[in-house]
């Protein structure tokens, strides 16, 4: 009953912030263009700084440390391979539709869900291993899901092409930022000035992307793609999180490892992947339904999964 209410009480919110968006959208009280400035300024500036203070904020000199994220990223790429070649062998699907699939399969609500409730799970000791786990989680799946868009999207023939696009991708920017910033260790006021800021434009990432969501909402809807939506949402949050538990114990990982990255798998679709759907032209309707579905049951899913792990 307790992990229940714990997922329920960060969950609402959510739902709460995006009605918010739906009804001032609804009122009048902004516009489209209101909407897509702020998916800009999610985009380019407070999800960056979400991810420079994740990597910033992680002990990147511990062994293990990257003896988590090492284990998470190989399960986590095996998976992503998996799901590419799957959508790639369908061909009545566009380019578009299958950038949107993998990207809701790939790409967890690790930081604003994923951290408060799984740490209070499980306790402070093991939050080391949720930062590592969420944080790899959340980066690999933003820079694949890019890649993907450039591969089927874009259609860029060049590898070179592919680098570059990843290279100045404000994400993967983030990151290189996060670790340098980690690995110089500034000390005293000279942290406050940078990391404080940093933090605060950070903190605004989730509201606001759940704010043009809920913006975005208005006049459509929803009632389309319902049934692949319900799939794809479960691949998120059942799917997933049973490969990485079989991958987890067929290796076989630490058991903390092996719990933190299974639990950090149920967590449901970033409202992140909007921002880059609308950014991209994706199928904006399916991922607005995946994250909205995928959030509403993990609220149950999380729960049996947290009884079941720990």
């Amino acid at each position: 009953m307790l992990n229940f209410i714990t997922v329920l009480g960060i969950v609402l919110p959510i739902f709460a912030l995006v009605y918010i968006g739906y009804y001032f959208r609804k009122q009048g009280l902004c516009t489209d263009e209101w909407v897509n400035v702020l998916n800009k300024f999610v985009y380019y500036v407070s999800l960056p700084a979400v991810i420079i203070v994740s990597f910033w904020d992680i002990q990147w000199r511990s062994a293990e440390i990257w003896t988590a994220v090492g284990w998470n990223m190989a399960a986590y790429l095996t998976f992503a391979i998996l799901v590419f070649l799957s959508l790639h062998s369908l061909k009545h699907l566009s380019g578009a539709v299958k950038s949107a699939m993998f990207m809701v399969s790939m790409v967890g609500n690790t930081v604003y869900i994923g951290f408060p409730i799984l740490i209070h799970a499980l306790g402070s000791t093991k939050a080391p291993y949720v930062i590592a786990a969420g944080t790899a989680h959340l980066v690999l799946g933003l820079v694949l899901s890019i890649l993907a868009v450039d591969f089927w999207v874009v259609k860029s023939k060049k590898l070179s092409l592919y680098v570059d696009d990843l290279i100045k991708n404000p994400f993967m920017l983030s990151v290189g930022a996060g670790i340098v910033l980690s690995l110089i260790g500034l000390r005293g006021s000279l942290l406050n000035v940078v990391h404080t800021p940093l933090a605060m434009l950070g903190a605004t990432a989730t509201p606001v992307a759940l704010f043009t969501l809920g913006g975005f909402l208005h006049g459509k809807f929803l009632r389309q793609h319902i049934s692949r939506s319900l799939v794809w949402a479960g691949i998120k949050i059942l799917v997933f999180p049973l490969f990485l538990w079989l991958f987890m114990l067929l290796l076989p990982a630490d058991k903390n490892i092996a719990q933190v990255s299974v639990l950090t798998g149920t967590m449901p679709v970033a409202v992140t992947c909007f921002v880059i759907a609308k950014k991209f032209k994706l199928d904006e309707a399916f991922v607005t339904n995946v994250i909205l579905l995928s959030t509403a049951i993990s609220v149950i899913t999380i729960s049996i999964f947290l009884t079941v792990m720990r």
